[in-house]
């Protein structure tokens, strides 16, 4: 084959991936059920055949995958590609007839191996939270864990908004939106969470692929994932990372350790953050929501704002007696 052949052949398999705005995020099937992230995607119809269940997405993008390690009875592999510029087409493939159900949500569709009745996620989700405690909010159709293996929400309000550090001055407070460096006349905004905690394993909040495994001077060592639909967790002042760049993660993965002071912290902290379009956002307002039917836990962060105003004034009194 001649260069000029190979050049238009790039250029044809290239076109389906860049020809669409929505693309496949992600894959996965777990607990009987397919769960597809995706960024707008249409579902169309399906292809129920004796062995084998089409799934259509409609103004779609994906690359090839394949799904085969997995316990059940009757599914066999499920794979998926481009099956036109618009269209991709996810195959499960099954020893014997089968039955199943699907359910639409934002960014996310579910078929669910025979029936999401009975395995209802959003019925799973309200269980785990009570059972656990350990999860944060939802985003983008996608289920947020605290960044802490073991950690429940009680105690990650405590090690972070409701945290008072020992150096208030160069440390600043954890919250979002907080002064930083203006002990040394150059302020700057706080734009994640920091949680106060040492020795403790780093996990990936959500489902997603690391992006990101770099060092600087006052982060140090930090890792980024990347969620799909361009959302993206930030976990900063680690001593040490257990990913490389590239590498699928699940929620709940151990991604890093904290370890004593790393960069510009004063102490052993994480500092966390949340980018939906790649811009740093507050969590607090999206907890506040997942917990709005927890009448304690919005109680203690209720109160934790109320100390925080307190101690915001009096920061910024040792600030000014610090730079007299």
């Amino acid at each position: 084959m001649n260069s000029l052949c190979r050049f238009f052949l790039v250029i044809l398999v290239s076109f389906p991936l860049n020809s669409v705005a929505s693309k496949i995020n992600d894959i996965f099937f777990d607990n009987s059920i397919l769960t597809i992230h995706h960024t707008g995607c249409i579902h169309k119809q399906l292809y129920n055949e004796k062995n084998k269940l089409i799934i259509r997405m409609g103004n779609c993008a994906s690359g090839r995958g394949l799904l085969n390690n997995f316990n059940h009875p009757n599914l066999k592999k499920i794979h998926w590609a481009q099956h036109d510029p618009k269209t991709v087409w996810i195959v499960a493939t099954f020893s014997n007839r089968y039955l199943f159900e699907t359910q639409s949500f934002p960014y996310k569709y579910l078929v669910c191996f025979p029936s999401c009745k009975s395995q209802n996620p959003q019925k799973d989700l309200l269980s785990e939270i009570r059972v656990s405690n350990k999860m944060m909010f939802m985003l983008n159709g996608l289920l947020f864990q605290i960044p802490l293996e073991g950690m429940q929400i009680n105690e990650f309000l405590d090690r972070s908004i409701g945290f008072v550090p020992n150096d208030m001055i160069r440390d600043g407070l954890p919250y979002f939106g907080s002064k930083r460096d203006d002990w040394i006349g150059k302020p700057r905004k706080h734009l994640g969470y920091d949680i106060y905690v040492n020795q403790n394993n780093v996990i990936a909040a959500a489902d997603g692929f690391v992006h990101k495994v770099r060092k600087s001077r006052m982060a140090g060592l930090y890792v980024k994932l990347h969620h799909g639909n361009q959302l993206y967790t930030l976990y900063i002042h680690l001593k040490k990372a257990n990913v490389k760049v590239g590498q699928k993660v699940r929620r709940g993965d151990v991604i890093g350790k904290i370890d004593g002071p790393v960069g510009n912290a004063i102490a052993p902290q994480l500092h966390f953050e949340i980018k939906p379009n790649n811009l740093s956002i507050d969590p607090l307002p999206l907890i506040e929501h997942f917990y709005q039917d927890d009448q304690k836990i919005i109680e203690k962060i209720r109160n934790y704002k109320n100390l925080l105003l307190k101690l915001i004034q009096k920061r910024e009194q040792e600030v000014k007696k610090f730079l007299k």
